[in-house]
């Protein structure tokens, strides 16, 4: 409230500065060869409402209302009516100066005060430096406005990101454990010996699902370990039934990624790869580093005879770690998916933190 009424002030003190300094420049362009400053008083005193009048009419209705609105038809036609009219009052205030209070004598009158091109030059000076002056406030406080709508859409945009986000974290963790439950489930009906392992192993994905992943990007050493421990899940879960091949590296120059993020392609390398062949599967997962590069590959046999609209290309693994891609690493990575006959591969290279 007390910026407001300190705004609501400055502007009329600035307001009555310029209207002054305006009256003084009557005063004196109409009064340089004038030997009578009395009647040039007179006459810059009988000028300035019609000045103030013009001033306001044109900043304060004709262009909010016709200009700022794009009516520009109707805005250079009644700036026309206002230029005739301004002008024919200038005129005649003139003539009733020189009749009234200059009694017929020319001397007492400035040459410029006959002159109807001076008379507009001296009038519209003033109105214009009025405009430019209103039209420049106006543009700084539009660019002020435009900052402010793109700062507020960025913090939109953000929050609706933070949302889908979680939301799509939490759609990963109950996809991932269904999966992994159901691994145990048939592991447990064949009451296998490598049953406690899996659940040792299930239990470490588990706590750092569960407490290690709520953060925006987790250590690349964990996200690893965590992939290791879901790759022996499923090493003990298809046995011979499966030939892997896995590269990762074991200095991760404390690199940061975010949580979650390869554990899908994974997943549905053994999910639809694996499980649905009916040889001895093969799958070929790679990690290495370049610099603050992630280069990711994962190579898994398929199934030809399976109809491909239902393959693992559209499972809600993968379309919700594309989503979290585009959110969490924008511009930052490049993902190459080749669904071939035989052989299903993904290649991402992601630009680390």
């Amino acid at each position: 409230m007390e910026t407001k009424t300190a705004s609501k002030y400055y502007r009329i003190f600035s307001h009555l500065i310029f209207w002054f300094a305006a009256y003084l420049f009557f005063v004196i362009f109409y009064g340089r060869a004038n030997r009578d400053y009395f009647v040039t008083q007179i006459f810059a005193s009988m000028l300035f409402p019609l000045s103030i009048a013009t001033t306001y009419f044109i900043n304060y209705y004709l262009i909010p209302r016709f200009l700022f609105t794009q009516k520009y038809s109707k805005f250079i036609l009644f700036s026309f009516y206002t230029f005739v009219i301004s002008i024919w009052l200038e005129l005649l205030i003139s003539l009733s100066v020189f009749v009234f209070f200059g009694n017929y004598q020319v001397y007492k009158m400035d040459p410029s005060s006959f002159d109807a091109v001076l008379l507009f030059v001296g009038l519209y000076f003033i109105i214009l430096v009025a405009t430019a002056i209103k039209l420049v406030r106006h543009s700084f406080q539009m660019q002020k406005r435009n900052r402010e709508l793109d700062n507020l859409k960025l913090v939109t945009e953000l929050k609706l990101k933070e949302a889908e986000l979680k939301l799509l974290k939490a759609q990963i963790h109950p996809h991932f454990l269904f999966n992994t439950l159901n691994n145990l489930y048939g592991l447990t009906l064949e009451k296998s010996d490598d049953a406690p392992n899996l659940v040792l192993r299930l239990s470490e994905i588990l706590d750092y699902i569960l407490y290690r992943c709520n953060e925006k990007r987790v250590s690349l050493s964990e996200e690893i370990n965590n992939l290791n421990n879901y790759i022996e899940i499923e090493k003990i879960r298809y046995s011979d039934k499966l030939k892997l091949e896995v590269n990762f590296p074991s200095n991760t120059n404390n690199l940061n990624i975010a949580p979650l993020i390869l554990l899908p392609f994974v997943e549905n390398a053994f999910k639809h790869g694996v499980s649905n062949f009916p040889g001895v599967a093969k799958v070929k997962s790679k990690i290495s580093l370049t610099e603050n590069n992630l280069i990711f590959n994962i190579e898994n046999t398929k199934n030809p005879n399976i109809d491909k609209e239902k393959n693992y290309s559209k499972g809600i693994g993968l379309r919700n770690v594309k989503k979290r891609l585009d959110l969490m690493y924008p511009e930052k990575y490049f993902l190459v998916i080749n669904d071939k006959t035989e052989t299903f591969s993904v290649n991402l290279i992601l630009q680390l933190d």
